[in-house]
């Protein structure tokens, strides 16, 4: 029993199957721990992928919902752009209109000259203080000429004149000393006042008994009216300056 014994380990000891045995085992499971990592790599990129494909698709829905918005907007602009083409016979016809608007208005700001058939009123200092006179004088004052004015704008008058400065709806007329004021400007008598509109109206406006000419006449001014075929107006001189007044919105 002893001699067998020996044998064995000596047999152990020549060929060194422990180390052998040990190798083995840890072979195994090295492989085991190869084979656990290769499939947590697989698993780790099927999801990877899987979120990659989710927000790939993300992506394409949102640039399709883009382009359709896009498509949506430039056929909308296609219509626009064809209106106007088909219309261009009408565009044609506000844009004339517009301008014709816009030389009503330029006329009625006074910022333009004027022509047309209208009256001069031609006013000059009298001479003589008359019997029924209600002043000591007979020079013609800013409230003579600015009744005349209302008068001619009552009677509808298109464009106005004093001396040559135009009345707008900002002018005013006022004395200074000797002389009278008109936008600020300073003139004299005599004074010539221009207005534009129907002549025969404005002229019976004037003349009307008991009307302005003759109630100046009466203060001792000399009247002057004469109907002409052409009257010209020139335009505002001066500076329009809108410091408090605004569009309404």
């Amino acid at each position: 029993m002893e001699k067998i014994k020996n044998v064995t380990s000596d047999f152990i000891k020549k060929h060194n199957i422990v180390s052998y045995l040990f190798i083995g085992i840890a072979m195994f499971f090295l492989a085991l721990m190869l084979a656990a990592q290769m499939k947590a790599v697989s698993d780790t990129t099927e999801v990877a992928q899987g979120k990659r494909e989710a927000q790939l698709i993300d992506d394409l829905r949102n640039i399709q919902n883009k382009y359709n918005d896009l498509k949506v907007k430039y056929e909308d602009k296609s219509k626009i752009v064809e209106e106007y083409k088909n219309n261009a016979s009408n565009n044609d016809s506000l844009i004339a209109s517009m301008k014709e608007e816009q030389k009503q208005l330029s006329i009625i700001s006074g910022v333009t000259d004027v022509v047309g058939e209208g009256i001069i009123i031609t006013l000059t200092d009298g001479e003589n203080v008359t019997d029924s006179s209600l002043r000591t004088d007979t020079l013609v004052h800013d409230s003579d000429v600015l009744t005349v004015v209302n008068e001619l704008k009552a009677a509808g008058a298109e464009a106005i004149s004093v001396n040559d400065q135009r009345i707008i709806a900002g002018s005013a007329i006022r004395c200074v000393g000797p002389v009278i004021q008109v936008n600020y400007q300073k003139v004299a008598a005599p004074f010539v006042i221009k207005a534009v509109g129907n002549a025969q109206y404005l002229e019976s406006a004037m003349n009307i008994k008991n009307g302005v000419a003759d109630l100046l006449k009466e203060l001792g001014i000399g009247v002057k009216i004469t109907r002409e075929k052409e009257v010209k107006i020139l335009k505002f001189d001066g500076t329009i300056n809108f410091k408090t007044a605004r569009l309404a919105e």
